[in-house]
């Protein structure tokens, strides 16, 4: 009896040291803004799925949805992404050299834009990997909802209000889900005045795997229509 209530007794304190690890105290929200500020010095690359669906509010309901890629990387002072929809239909977003480039195979045309000119209306798409955190606080208005589950990992909430009018022209609330292992977003919301939202999920995501520049060549066919803005 005394072996087997030493046993229950071992398992009991095993079992809270582990949940204790698994799920850390609650911190405030400069601590978080710290992690993700060291999450990001470190980070170099960065690979993931990528899911993404369209929230119409006035029908209360998602689109089918889609999947694809996410690439990003930081070298030499510059920060370059790109974003693959392989399903259902075809495109490709990519940023590097201060240029937006976005793609649409299926009707030959590609928009393309100096990020200089409308860094506001690009710069939501880089939140959260690698962003400096005075950076983050001088552009948004950040609020701490609090700890919550998406799928099995454990996360921080963050609401976003930017500052700048026009990035919140575009979305009046940025919604970051951080994950408290790697301290980088796993889930964004992008909300409209309409309170219409694009709900970003990212899986699988590599830490510092390698990639390169020319990674993030995008090769437009001769038939193509370039927009330039």
């Amino acid at each position: 009896m005394e072996r087997r209530a030493l046993i229950i007794a071992l398992t009991a304190v095993f079992g809270f040291l582990f949940s204790s690890s698994a799920f850390p105290a609650d911190l405030t929200l400069e601590e978080i803004l710290t992690r993700m500020d060291r999450a990001g010095e470190s980070l170099r690359s960065l690979s993931a799925d990528i899911e993404q669906s369209k929230w119409t509010d006035i029908l209360q309901e998602f689109d089918r949805g889609q999947s694809g890629k996410f690439l990003f990387l930081k070298e030499g002072g510059e920060v370059y992404l790109r974003r693959d929809i392989h399903s259902p239909s075809v495109d490709s977003l990519v940023i590097r050299d201060g240029q937006v480039t976005y793609y649409q195979p299926g009707i030959k045309q590609a928009q393309r834009y100096q990020l200089g000119r409308h860094r506001d209306k690009a710069e939501f798409l880089l939140l959260g990997f690698g962003s400096d955190k005075e950076a983050l606080k001088e552009a948004y208005d950040i609020r701490l909802i609090g700890r919550e589950k998406v799928g099995t990992q454990d996360v921080y909430r963050l609401e976003l209000a930017p500052k700048s009018g026009q990035v919140a022209a575009y979305f009046p609330l940025i919604v970051l889900w951080v994950d408290t292992q790697q301290w980088l977003p796993i889930q964004q919301q992008l909300v409209e005045h309409t309170q219409d939202y694009l709900l970003i999920r990212f899986r699988g995501i590599q830490l510092n795997p390698r990639i390169s520049k020319s990674d993030f060549d995008l090769k437009l066919p001769r038939d193509v229509r370039i927009i330039a803005n």
